[in-house]
């Protein structure tokens, strides 16, 4: 069974009396471990249907279904639970606390949820993205591919279902853009983790094993590679 189904999926703003339909009966189904690559023009919807899946928008119409359950059909109580531990997001800003330390920062939503760190997965993920001798220094004193190095560990810290990544590269250099992305390959292949990509970036959608093309709302390319 897919990780995700997501079945006629559509998101429309009213403004001015003037409806915009941003996601238009968007359907497809993600299996567990894939690497997706979501691509399209500003504008698209691709981040839209990004924020849809992680929870923090609702459709017009349509579901969004993880592991069996329509997210979209739980109180909103179950859906920030859902939001906290089955899915996590990388924005392109990395979005830390500067008054705390990597090692604080990477925990927080851990602590925020009431469970307790394991220290070894901890240290394994510090080592899959190459910050163990990170581990006590602070945002201002990391560089920006550094920072979003963190952010994806806290990120896959919570060990989420699925993990979503909204431009993760956009603030980033070409060589910190290439390092990220390698970094999100390999924790794809060696957590399994699911990652869905959004970017503007052919040569980084490139590197998924899947890409989805929207253009004005709809899904208008689904190449395997």
């Amino acid at each position: 069974m897919p990780i995700l189904t997501v079945q006629n999926l559509t998101k429309t703003y009213t403004v001015v009396n003037s409806d915009t339909t941003v996601l238009d009966h968007v359907s497809f189904t993600v299996e567990e471990g894939s690497f997706v690559a979501i691509i399209g023009a500003s504008g698209s919807g691709k981040s839209t249907l990004l924020h849809l899946l992680g929870g923090v928008d609702r459709p017009s119409s349509g579901s969004v279904i993880v592991d069996g359950e329509d997210i979209f059909s739980l109180s909103e109580q179950e859906l920030s639970r859902y939001r906290r531990q089955k899915v996590s997001v990388v924005y392109q800003f990395y979005n830390l606390l500067p008054m705390l330390n990597v090692r604080s920062n990477i925990l927080l939503p851990l602590e925020l949820d009431g469970r307790r760190p394991v220290e070894r997965q901890f240290q394994s993920i510090l080592r899959l993205l190459g910050m163990e001798e990170k581990e006590f220094y602070y945002p201002n004193q990391l560089s920006g591919g550094q920072q979003q190095r963190v952010a994806i560990a806290r990120a896959l810290m919570t060990e989420p279902k699925i993990l979503l990544a909204d431009e993760p590269t956009g603030n980033l250099d070409s060589k910190n853009s290439a390092e990220i992305i390698s970094l999100l390959r390999e924790s794809n292949r060696r957590l399994n983790q699911t990652i869905l990509l959004v970017t503007h970036d052919s040569r980084i959608a490139e590197q998924a094993d899947r890409i989805l093309e929207i253009s004005d709302g709809k899904i208008i390319r689904d190449t395997y590679k």
